[in-house]
């Protein structure tokens, strides 16, 4: 049917379906009376069964990048079940970090609270409900609160209460898969969640409960056994997606959760705020044909493939064969390999790659020498590499001290490797901040320095993550840090005459230009995130000052020049040109 009338009664109609933009409607009225016949149309997937992986969604038609994939509220949210031992921890309430001991306690249960009049505290969706079973131990507590009062223990809660309150959501949660087969009785992870979450619940919450059920003759949860609050735990560990914004919150989505894990996904989400219930909204990040599967990443996008391969077997219990995990050289970013130091006193300048990156005993081969390594060798050295960047990153690093782990580093590691990409990450963001490195001390040469790492870290940052999926925010920093190098080498230059006569600085312009651009849509999903907020404005910022400055100077820069240093064009955050 044709997308300019309506689809219930053919008149004239602009509203189009906001989801497929695939069919058009006169009104909201005929929208909704169409929903029955155009949903199946609307939803641009299946929910199919894989030998191999089980459940998943298949494309049910070709869906272009940006498209809306799914839309859905989450079946239970709560405070992210990670231990925590010091420090802040979530309020039970609306999940925003406070510390116990400084916070005012939740009336019901004696739980570390934000506020009083925090509304999540008596939401019974939220702490009106445990708070109830959580009041029932009669008991409080002056010191140890991140022992005695576990926030960690409370989403498994929630899950538990769904039975009485929710028992189709109840019902929708035990059908996802918790792999208990890999979390037996004798397995670690096992006997942390046992004492962590499991005794804490019975010993505490559940033998009083038992004793009311007893005395009033009533089954308030029908469930509450080990078994089912390990099976939970389990559904929790694999299936919760972590929401990164003003709180520490981890849901569990109906639909979602049936994304399958790639190491380049080609869909990407956006969480919605609290007030708006952290709704999960799923879009193509790249295109997706009909009847190829839709994925979504489980691990750090800028891990290398063994320490990606090491945490899915750990976390989810698979080993990933996608096409990066497959490939040596990581779809050509190098975001693994070595220098080979070769066996003569000089290096032979050649690479070192893995043989086989799904064998986890496979040698690492040079491209240029017959030198070879075990992967336990590889292990040791880049763990090693790896502990002395953590510990350089958490000592507040100057300068110097990050350029001298750099220069260390590079003797052994590949240029692109994802530890010295982590390293240049930082120092782009010291240069032009740092005492001594100030816009107006810092020296031309390291001014040229900066813009070329971020070049660098471009290069990488768009093989890894062509559809920007998973780095949105590591993009937007390497664009901007880009755009105030050049921008403070041309004010320089500008200074003292050197103005758009020489190439070099129209060249410069240019690229700003294509570098805020880009920054602003790679960031266009960010809004309801704390740090992409910030960076938006400082982008915005940036922006403003960038056109007064073209405006006032009445510089010319429609004329498109090859820049091989960026190499995109503007506003195409996957530099793929316009």
């Amino acid at each position: 049917m044709s997308d300019t009338v309506c689809a219930e009664c053919s008149e004239p109609a602009q509203l189009k379906c906001s989801a497929c933009k695939l069919v058009a409607y006169c009104g909201k009225d005929h929208q909704k009376k169409h929903w029955k016949v155009h949903k199946t149309l609307c939803r641009p997937f299946e929910i199919a069964e894989d030998a191999e992986i089980g459940k998943c969604l298949v494309a049910t038609r070709d869906i272009r990048p940006g498209d809306i994939i799914l839309a859905e509220l989450p079946v239970v949210y709560g405070p992210r079940p990670h231990m925590v031992e010091e420090g802040p921890v979530p309020c039970p309430g609306c999940c925003r970090l406070i510390i116990g001991e400084q916070s005012a306690r939740c009336e019901g249960c004696d739980f570390p609270i934000c506020n009083p009049e925090c509304p999540g505290l008596n939401d019974m969706d939220k702490h009106g409900h445990e708070c109830k079973i959580l009041g029932l131990r009669d008991v409080r507590a002056i010191n140890g609160l991140h022992e005695f009062y576990r926030q960690d223990a409370l989403l498994a809660l929630r899950c538990l209460l769904l039975q009485s309150r929710h028992p189709k959501k109840f019902a929708q949660l035990m059908e996802m898969e918790s792999h208990m087969g890999f979390r037996g009785e004798d397995t670690e992870v096992y006997k942390d969640v046992d004492s962590r979450v499991v005794s804490y619940l019975n010993d505490n919450f559940f033998a009083p409960l038992n004793i009311l059920e007893g005395k009033s003759g009533k089954k308030v949860l029908q469930d509450i056994s080990r078994e089912t609050i390990h099976k939970i735990c389990g559904i929790i560990d694999v299936n919760a997606l972590e929401i990164n914004q003003d709180a520490e919150v981890s849901a569990l989505y109906p639909t979602a959760y049936l994304l399958e894990h790639s190491c380049v996904p080609n869909s990407m989400h956006i969480f919605e705020n609290e007030p708006s219930g952290y709704k999960i909204t799923v879009k193509a990040a790249v295109p997706i044909q009909s009847g190829e599967h839709i994925t979504t990443m489980y691990t750090h996008c800028l891990w290398g493939t063994q320490a990606r391969r090491e945490h899915l077997k750990e976390t989810k219990y698979f080993s990933c064969k996608c096409k990066r995990c497959c490939d040596p050289t990581e779809l050509g970013s190098y975001l693994s390999a070595l220098r080979c130091i070769g066996t003569d006193e000089e290096p032979c300048g050649g690479t070192q790659l893995p043989i086989d990156p799904l064998d986890d005993k496979t040698e690492w081969a040079c491209d240029k020498c017959d030198v070879k390594l075990t992967n336990a060798e590889v292990c040791f050295l880049v763990n090693g590499i790896g502990e002395e960047v953590d510990n350089v990153q958490l000592a507040n690093p100057t300068v110097r001290e990050l350029d001298s782990l750099l220069n260390k580093m590079l003797t052994f590691l590949h240029p692109n490797h994802y530890h010295v990409y982590a390293v240049k990450h930082s120092l782009i963001q010291l240069y032009g901040y740092q005492q001594g490195y100030l816009p107006n001390q810092i020296t031309d040469d390291c001014l040229v320095k900066k813009a070329v790492m971020c070049r660098e870290l471009l290069d990488i940052t768009r093989k890894v993550d062509p559809g920007n999926a998973r780095l949105p925010l590591y993009l937007g920093v390497i664009l901007h840090e880009l755009y105030l190098a050049n921008w403070v080498l041309i004010k320089r230059k500008w200074d003292l005459g050197i103005k758009t006569k020489v190439k070099s600085v129209v060249t410069m312009l240019q690229e700003c230009q294509r570098s805020l651009g880009q920054a602003k849509e790679a960031l266009k999903n960010e809004v309801n995130t704390p740090a992409g907020e910030k960076l938006l404005n400082l982008v915005a910022t940036s922006a403003k000052e960038f056109e007064k400055f073209v405006e006032r100077n009445k510089i010319d820069l429609s004329v498109k020049e090859k820049v091989k240093e960026n190499g995109v064009e503007n506003g195409d955050v996957n530099g793929n040109g316009n």
